[in-house]
């Protein structure tokens, strides 16, 4: 091979390096920005095929998908003074690469300033809210201010975070154990109280029922008593009408319903003269025979 076909193959070498170095693709997950000796020239955010200038110009890529950011577990005060642990995450994603780019360079410085304006928001938010607000619905509503107010200083960074949730939010152990304890004896003195409730409810309804039952037995005897009044007064009439009827045949029924009275049991014994009233009729019996 002569020394001018050696030539010509640098040279074809050096033009396909020249073509190729001109040329770079974007996908569409990344957008890229155009550097010349590190001063910003152009920002693609445009899938594709793009040329820059060889040999003196490079590309610069970010992420153009929503990043996820973990903040580190770590305790904070409520607005009601109570401590407790937040275990929380956000999503971001460069929404200006050049204004990323100009002011923290790369991503990972992006993610760095981030996290430290979160975690300062979240502590701000949460140091202003009640524990009960926390531990309910309102927790959306603080998860949507922390995000707002970190905003603001994410646009100087070109970023945009889009959530920022609470994965967990807890007492400390020796502060969850407190609670515990005192709603353990909440629960048993509410238990306690109702217990007492109860008796006393049970108390009234039973002497309520008692005083009833004697109500009913009082009217019952009045009831029955002036049946019997009706009765005698009745049987006297019957009793006055038949004696003004007969008052021999009178005498003598009445006479023995005194001897089945005095004479209906086998041990009954008497002691009476016997010219006593009480035996007239067996003794004029006795003379009739």
């Amino acid at each position: 091979m002569t020394s001018k076909q050696i030539g010509s193959l640098v040279v074809l070498g050096l033009l396909l390096y020249t073509g190729f170095s001109s040329i770079f693709i974007v996908t569409e997950r990344e957008q890229a920005i155009v550097v010349q000796f590190g001063e910003p020239k152009d920002t693609v955010s445009e899938p594709g095929l793009h040329f820059k200038r060889p040999w003196v110009e490079q590309v610069i890529r970010l992420e153009k998908r929503i990043l996820s950011l973990d903040l580190p577990e770590r305790e904070i005060r409520t607005g009601d003074k109570k401590q407790i642990v937040v275990d929380d995450f956000a999503r971001f994603r460069i929404k200006d690469p050049l204004k990323t780019y100009v002011s923290v360079r790369n991503e990972q410085i992006a993610a760095s300033r981030l996290q430290e304006a979160l975690i300062s928001e979240v502590r701000q938010v949460i140091a202003e809210a009640p524990l009960p607000v926390l531990m309910s619905e309102g927790r959306s509503g603080l998860m949507t201010r922390i995000r707002d107010r970190t905003n603001q200083t994410a646009e100087t960074f070109g970023l945009e975070v889009v959530d920022v949730r609470f994965k967990r939010v807890d007492l400390p152990q020796a502060n969850s154990q407190a609670v515990f304890d005192r709603m353990r004896t909440e629960r048993q003195r509410e238990a306690t109280e109702k217990r007492a409730e109860g008796q006393k409810r049970a108390i009234e309804i039973r002497a309520g029922a008692e005083r009833r039952v004697a109500e009913i037995g009082a009217e019952a005897e009045l009831a029955s008593q002036k049946i019997r009044g009706e009765a005698d007064g009745k049987a006297t009439k019957i009793f006055a009408e038949a004696f003004g009827k007969d008052e021999e045949f009178f005498e003598f029924y009445r006479t023995m319903q005194a001897y089945r009275k005095a004479l209906g049991k086998d041990d009954t014994q008497l002691v009476l003269s016997p010219d006593s009233e009480f035996f007239k009729l067996f003794v004029n019996s006795g003379e009739k025979n």
